[in-house]
């Protein structure tokens, strides 16, 4: 009984970032611990059976956007997103958050898809010199 109390409550990296929806499986998150772009604590870890605390504080690298997440609590089980949402806290500075307005891109090069119309072909061959 009394080394229950005094255990600490540890889980595995790759499971912890499973249960809290970073990633859709255990595999990839897996895979994602062994490319070095995690820091546990400041520390590049490369091994997904690294054991995590409470307290922890974990530097993730996706696609030049930097996460760091706190580790409040352990879950039990991959719940829904807002009940994964109570174990970690996002402390990632606002500056470092991307906006998404930016982004937006208008590629609309033509405005239908597929085989040309009798009126475009023959504006494509009055183009090509072809009357």
């Amino acid at each position: 009984m009394i080394s229950g109390i005094l255990e600490k409550k540890t889980i595995r990296l790759d499971i912890y970032l499973y249960y809290i929806r970073i990633f859709k499986s255990r595999s990839i998150a897996t895979k994602f611990v062994s490319t070095n772009r995690l820091r546990i604590s400041g520390q590049v870890t490369q091994k997904p059976h690294k054991m995590i605390s409470i307290g922890d504080v974990l530097t993730i690298s996706i696609n030049d956007n930097i996460k760091i997440l706190k580790v409040l609590d352990i879950p039990n089980r991959r719940g829904p997103y807002s009940e994964s949402l109570n174990f970690y806290e996002d402390i990632t500075p606002i500056e470092n958050i991307p906006k998404k307005e930016n982004i937006k891109l208008d590629m609309k090069f033509v405005e239908r898809v597929g085989r040309p119309t009798k009126r475009e072909r023959r504006q494509t061959d009055r183009l090509m010199g072809r009357d």
